[in-house]
């Protein structure tokens, strides 16, 4: 539902010119809405003037964008220059964004976990003309290379200055549809992050197509997506577009999450699967969850356990009747391919989810192909193939990767899927993850699954390889108990047991088993919160490691 009137709405997404790189500009032509305050901060930052910010109209966004614009073009700043923003988690990565591709800039997002050993590499990568980022990242960045060619700046002290109001003569920038407008980085789950090309048009599909078809009483938005990356500035554009009242928080721990649930009363909460994974291992009291009736995950498809237990809070709508339990909006996305181009709906009660994730979106021609590009039949697996008007161009400065991204006109996801005779699909895992040993082939995500099914003891797992001493491959598995044990003997007969559940289920048997105690995290994570299993292949730092 949006807060803005439906007609205005829906005249302006009509309008073929509207898209990322001006939707804000757009919106505030025709916008009786435009001075009602939408956005609130769980967290105030500071805008220039050392002016503490709690909260944004369209209109007052806008305003600081402007701003920002004005600085960046005092700097020289023009079209086509990429500019590297690497700051603390907040809402600043959305307003230099608006800011910056305002000017036909292409703002360079980079998540603020990401070590500045890679971030600097990255930044030279995309050969950026300019860096925004905080003083402790400066002093890292520049303690690794001087960089002399590039300009730093530290946010903090421009918001000092007194904002500037000079402009170039055309402002906004007139985007054509494929013109950048966002390079975003990949996950680094394979090392040095690929910068994604996000463009005007394409980026914006998504957004437009879920617009044009809204989900039943939703009126309020809490977003704990990260703010560098794609997926939370499109759930941060399209809030806009409504007009929703909208919490962006920063604090993502489960305690923070289920407090502003609690005080804000969302009914759309959108994260990746890791802070939802976090919420339902914290186990907070449900009472503080009643006003939710969806969550909303992308990236890779969540694991059956932990759905369940999230669609036990909350509450829906049936026939107008508040109805306990709420819907879990499991979405397939990247990235690369623009958006969620798979969803599926989980809800309390449901069983068997089989890492299904749907039916691609009406505008998704979506295949599975062998290798060389050619098209499988239902039932078989094979890589997954994506043509759609949301995909991206390609990578930045890497053309060879872009090509080789590509095969037989579709792009390759990096997902192994197969799909049914009703066009369903299943997601088993990431090509990178598949293993293959002597004894046949197994797929990391689908077992992984399959295991959380059955054993209520263990909350979380990741499934990997290692080499034995005759440089044969193993597969292991790394668990996450619900209480913690750390006894041998225990986890030996865990291990059988887990053994004999997978062969009755035809998968071949696992090798070892392993427990990290007393740790944050039970296995080594990139920047979004997926379990870099590349590491854990290459550098196994568990503390306990049976073998069988």
């Amino acid at each position: 539902m949006s807060q803005i009137d439906p007609f205005e709405l829906c005249k302006l997404l009509q309008n073929d010119q509207l898209g990322a790189g001006n939707f804000l500009h757009y919106l505030l032509r025709e916008n009786s809405y435009k001075d009602h305050d939408y956005i609130f901060l769980e967290r105030p930052i500071i805008g220039f003037d050392n002016t503490q910010i709690f909260s944004f109209s369209h209109q007052s966004l806008l305003n600081t964008a402007k701003q920002w614009s004005a600085f960046y073009h005092a700097q020289g700043v023009t079209a086509k220059d990429v500019i590297a923003v690497f700051i603390d988690d907040t809402i600043d990565y959305f307003i230099q964004f608006i800011a910056l591709s305002s000017l036909g800039a292409v703002p360079a997002l980079i998540n603020s976990k990401l070590a500045p050993s890679i971030a600097i590499q990255y930044i030279q990568h995309i050969e950026a003309k300019l860096v925004l980022t905080t003083e402790n990242r400066l002093s890292e960045l520049t303690a690794i290379d001087k960089h002399d060619d590039i300009q730093f700046f530290i946010i903090d002290e421009v918001v000092k200055q007194k904002a500037t109001t000079q402009l170039p003569s055309v402002y906004p920038f007139v985007h054509n549809a494929l013109d950048p407008v966002l390079l975003t980085h990949t996950s680094g789950t394979t090392g040095i992050p690929k910068a994604v090309i996000a463009a005007h048009k394409p980026y914006f599909h998504g957004i437009r197509f879920r617009l044009g078809n809204p989900i039943d009483n939703l009126d309020r938005y809490l977003t704990a997506l990260p703010h560098s990356h794609n997926s939370g500035l499109a759930y941060l554009m399209e809030a806009s577009m409504r007009g929703c009242p909208t919490l962006v928080l920063s604090d993502k721990s489960p305690k923070s999450l289920a407090a502003q649930i609690d005080s804000f009363k969302p009914n759309f909460v959108v994260a990746f699967p890791k802070i939802f994974v976090e919420l339902v291992r914290d186990e907070p009291n449900p009472e503080l969850l009643q006003s939710v009736n969806y969550w909303r995950s992308t990236g890779d498809a969540a694991h059956e356990r932990h759905v369940k237990h999230l669609t036990e809070w909350g509450s829906h709508f049936n026939n107008a009747e508040r109805k306990p339990g709420s819907v879990y909006i499991d979405g397939l996305g990247s990235s690369e391919m623009g958006s969620s181009l798979f969803t599926v709906n989980h809800y309390r009660g449901k069983r068997d989810y089989d890492r299904c994730v749907g039916k691609p979106q009406p505008w998704v021609d979506a295949q599975v192909l062998d290798d060389d590009g050619n098209l499988l039949p239902a039932g078989q697996v094979g890589r997954l193939g994506i043509k759609s008007p949301s995909l991206t161009p390609g990578y930045w400065n890497s053309s060879l990767i872009s090509e080789k991204s590509r095969v037989n006109g579709y792009w390759i996801t990096g997902d192994l899927v197969r799909k049914d005779t009703l066009g369903y699909f299943y997601h088993l895992d990431r090509i990178t993850d598949k293993i293959e040993t002597q004894d046949g082939t197994l797929y990391s995500l689908l077992t992984e699954e399959l295991i959380l099914k059955r054993f209520d003891e263990i909350f979380d797992c990741s499934i990997y390889t290692y080499l034995d001493d005759k440089q044969a491959t193993k597969v292991a598995i790394r668990v996450d108990l619900v209480t913690e044990n750390t006894q041998e003997s225990y986890l030996y007969d865990l291990l059988a047991q887990i053994n004999t559940w997978l062969q009755a289920h035809n998968v071949m048997p696992l090798n070892s088993i392993s427990v990290v105690s007393n740790a944050n995290a039970y296995a080594p994570e990139g920047v979004t919160g997926k379990v870099l299993k590349r590491v854990l292949r290459h550098d196994d730092q568990s503390e306990i490691k049976v073998f069988i």
